[in-house]
């Protein structure tokens, strides 16, 4: 009897300890799985449901507390558990997708930044020389502005020099007409002259030109820078004015006339200075 209490007090002392123990791990476990539910539901809330915009998984509180379904109880905890993992797969998916087109694109962002230096580069350069043209530009502008200055000066002078040729042209106008009225004031003495020296000096319309002779120096006035001839026959209708004489005096050359006038067999000659090697005379001869 004695024994059977010993063993019984023992035995409970036992289950005492171990009711002890238990509750302690109670403790523990009880603790540990309000913080996986914690964590669970804080992860679910990170993960998106596929097919969804922004629709982020939610596990209600009573799915995680039921290790096996009851008929007409919460679903067992496996199901949310389960739609965690497929939701979580599906985003590791999307996010390794999406590292792969982050990759592709830094390449790309890499590309278009070389892209970029160049054309910053070339940006530069262009800029360079848009600045040396805009230089240029400026440059054959003023050159232009100065060029059209000088026109408008030009045009100015010119129309000046209209005004003043218009006033010349008039005034040679009238300095044509005096001369035409001089002109014909001049045939008019020359004719007097041929006719009064052929009164004065009757002997020289008498004087018999050489045998072979064009014709011979009748008369010279030095003062008028002017002098007569006597025209041989064959000679009067080939003497015409504006027609040149050579003036010789036996094998020499005397000087050179231009005939201005033909009246009858005498014609009427202009003493040309820059032939003249000595003034004719009366008796020398003359050839075209």
């Amino acid at each position: 009897m004695q024994i059977s209490i010993g063993l019984t007090l023992a035995l409970s002392i036992t289950g005492l300890i171990m009711a002890i123990l238990l509750f302690q791990q109670r403790e523990t476990l009880k603790g540990r799985t309000q913080k996986l539910e914690d964590s669970i539901h804080k992860v679910a809330a990170t993960l998106e449901i596929k097919g969804g915009i922004n629709a982020m998984l939610k596990i209600p509180d009573d799915q995680l507390k039921t290790f096996k379904q009851v008929t007409g109880g919460p679903q067992a905890m496996d199901v949310p558990l389960n739609q965690m993992v497929i939701a979580a797969q599906d985003q590791l998916i999307t996010l390794n997708n999406t590292r792969t087109e982050l990759a592709d694109t830094k390449v790309v962002l890499a590309q278009t930044q070389d892209e970029l230096k160049e054309t910053k580069t070339e940006l530069a350069s262009a800029n360079d020389k848009i600045k040396e043209q805009e230089g240029i530009i400026e440059a054959k502008n003023n050159t232009i502005s100065e060029k059209e200055t000088a026109i408008r000066n030009l045009e100015t002078e010119k129309s000046d020099l209209l005004t003043k040729v218009e006033v010349v042209n008039n005034q040679l106008l009238e300095l044509q007409v005096e001369n035409e009225e001089l002109m014909d004031k001049n045939d008019i003495i020359e004719e007097r002259l041929v006719t009064y020296e052929a009164r004065l000096f009757p002997e020289l319309a008498k004087k018999a030109i050489p045998k072979g002779h064009q014709g011979i120096v009748t008369y010279v006035n030095p003062d008028w820078n002017f002098l007569i001839v006597k025209l041989a026959p064959t000679s009067i209708k080939s003497t015409i004015p504006d027609l040149e004489f050579m003036i010789y005096r036996l094998d020499k050359l005397v000087g050179k006339v231009r005939v201005q006038r033909v009246v009858g067999d005498l014609a009427v000659a202009e003493i040309l200075p820059d032939w003249q090697q000595t003034l004719p005379e009366y008796g020398d001869g003359i050839l075209y």
